[in-house]
């Protein structure tokens, strides 16, 4: 069985970015709304997965941001543009009978690392899948589960398993975290470990295996990078603590509620797609039917592209 995750704050923003800013006949912004659900169709179509959930951030200050106050601040506030459309999106999952979550306190991204632990613990051979622009998802890519992550836009998409995270960034997914924690991150605004950069990181990690054992043999490494790491020992871990996804967030979970079932143009989405002048969704839903048989689906791992649009 198949169960598709969707991170529906990083996939909005990506939608919004992607696409010019259009908007109703009454003047609501609808690029994010548009693209945001045009995606999750052709994925719907395209994987056939028997389960399916949405995950969200809230507004509300994240434990990150108050451990640490500097997190994140360098990003631009979002636009009312795309605020408004937040919503307009939940609303659509709501009609459309599909499950979303979010919890205060937490990014979607830790919704999504307890989802992922919670559905294991209920079906052990469930294969998941992960859609994200989101890179910090990559540490939950194991042997059933692959992130699929947008590589134009919101036109095309790839999935990574756990050879191509090993291709793209040189580590394995378990040591995103560590890595995160050598190197910081720029985008979540933590800095890591002055003076190590990627390639650096990559080879203690490659020798050493994670942040702990690069501790403990800090005495076979030269004296400049011994150095750097005992210096900002604390900036590492609390780097470590800020790239770590909590898995255990309090949500009323059961995965036979997020079941997929076949999507059509009920009459309270065509009520929804006029309202909003999506045109090409309301086409979309009406084109749906039946749900693509377990041929067309992509759970083969040669395949890792995919284009919907």
């Amino acid at each position: 069985m198949k169960y598709l995750i969707i991170d529906g704050s990083a996939v909005l923003h990506r939608a919004y970015h992607a696409l010019p800013l259009f908007t109703s006949a009454q003047g609501v912004p609808t690029n994010a709304v548009h693209g945001f659900i045009k995606m999750t169709l052709s994925l719907i179509d395209r994987l056939a997965p028997d389960f399916l959930t949405i995950a969200f951030d809230t507004p509300k200050k994240t434990f990150r941001k108050e451990l640490v106050a500097s997190y994140q601040s360098q990003r631009p506030k979002n636009p009312e543009e795309f605020k408004v459309q937040v919503p307009l999106v939940q609303e659509f999952l709501r009609l459309a009978g599909l499950k979303y979550y979010l919890k205060e306190g937490y990014e979607a991204d830790d919704v999504i690392s307890t989802l992922v632990v919670l559905a294991n613990q209920e079906e052990p051979d469930l294969f998941t899948y992960i859609l994200t622009g989101d890179k910090d998802i990559l540490q939950l890519v194991a042997p059933k589960t692959m992130v699929i992550m947008p590589k134009k836009g919101v036109s095309e998409l790839y999935y990574m398993d756990e050879a191509a995270v090993k291709q793209k960034l040189g580590i394995t997914p378990a040591q995103v975290v560590d890595y995160k924690a050598l190197v910081g991150d720029s985008s979540d605004n933590y800095a890591g470990i002055k003076g190590i950069g990627p390639k650096t990181a990559n080879k203690l990690l490659e020798d050493y295996q994670n942040l702990n054992r690069i501790y403990q043999h800090l005495d076979q490494l030269d004296l400049s990078l011994r150095q750097k790491l005992e210096v900002n020992r604390d900036n590492a871990l609390l780097s470590k603590k800020l790239a770590q996804l909590v898995n255990n967030v309090e949500i009323d979970f059961k995965l036979k509620d997020n079941q997929l079932a076949k999507l059509t143009l009920t009459s309270s989405l065509q009520q929804y797609c006029d309202q909003y002048s999506l045109r090409s969704i309301k086409k979309q839903l009406e084109a749906t039917g039946k749900r693509h048989t377990n041929e067309k689906s992509v759970d083969k791992t040669t395949e890792n592209q995919l284009s919907f649009f």
